[in-house]
């Protein structure tokens, strides 16, 4: 099993990072946690299902940095990254892409009228026209994975989420979603916040590397959750292991933490 982390918004993949990560700057070490879950509660996009009801009632321990959207997204304006970035970083993907000739990025398919209509298609869309499209593929659940199993009927979700991209470095998606004409990680976040609600969880999920791979950087929570377990074991209280077996609420978030 290849390792990796994943960013999603409101459960939506944003990129994956494979066999070794950073922590996306929008995170910090407060917003670090550790919960169990059944397996039947996995995120569909990030984690396989399980297969049998046994399997399905059984707890796992995640460890991920997780936010609400609404804090997100007003770290990424504090950063800089709003509607209107967004909208610049689109103005120019979307003039060098219909700068090239012919039909762009989608010379490469061996149908022609298929290259053709998704040429016309991406020239035509407007932001707010791509905006709908990224809603339509979030609440339908399209991403790159699951639309192998079939084609999507819009074609801008079908763009949004197949394989296409130009092949510029400077054009080149920082992201996962690599034909939403925009390039920047950060902007392709404030584009998924814009059809995302304020209170769903953004998470950086990187169990993978704390339980298989030696990561450290949640230690000193699973130390301290151990010591509240023992205050609490000798209190009569009875606690889960020392595993971190904690339901978190993101909506604890304070602004005053943002």
């Amino acid at each position: 099993m290849t390792r990796s982390s994943t960013i999603t918004i409101g459960g939506y993949p944003l990129t994956t990072m494979r066999r070794s990560y950073t922590v996306w700057e929008r995170f910090r070490p407060e917003d670090r946690i550790i919960r169990s879950r059944r397996k039947d509660q996995r995120n569909p996009h990030i984690q396989g299902l399980p297969t049998t009801q046994l399997e399905a009632q059984q707890l796992e321990i995640d460890f991920a940095y997780s936010v609400t959207a609404d804090v997100l997204r007003q770290r990424l304006g504090r950063a800089g990254f709003t509607r209107t970035t967004l909208e610049q970083d689109f103005q120019k993907h979307y003039q060098a892409a219909c700068g090239e000739s012919g039909n762009m990025f989608f010379s490469s398919y061996p149908d022609a009228d298929r290259a053709f209509a998704r040429a016309e298609a991406f020239q035509a869309a407007t932001l707010d026209d791509w905006l709908e499209a990224l809603a339509k593929a979030v609440k339908e659940g399209v991403t790159f994975v699951s639309r192998r199993c079939t084609t999507p009927n819009d074609l801008l979700v079908d763009i949004i989420t197949g394989s296409d991209h130009p092949t510029s470095d400077d054009l080149r998606p920082r992201h996962s979603l690599s034909g939403f004409p925009c390039t920047s990680l950060d902007n392709m976040a404030v584009a998924l916040l814009e059809v995302t609600p304020g209170n769903a969880v953004c998470e950086q999920e990187v169990s993978m590397f704390v339980k298989y791979h030696g990561d450290t950087s949640f230690d000193d929570l699973r130390l301290r959750k151990k010591r509240c377990h023992q205050e609490d074991g000798a209190s009569g209280h009875k606690e889960e292991d020392v595993g971190g077996h904690q339901e978190h609420d993101v909506s604890s978030h304070h602004e005053e933490d943002i």
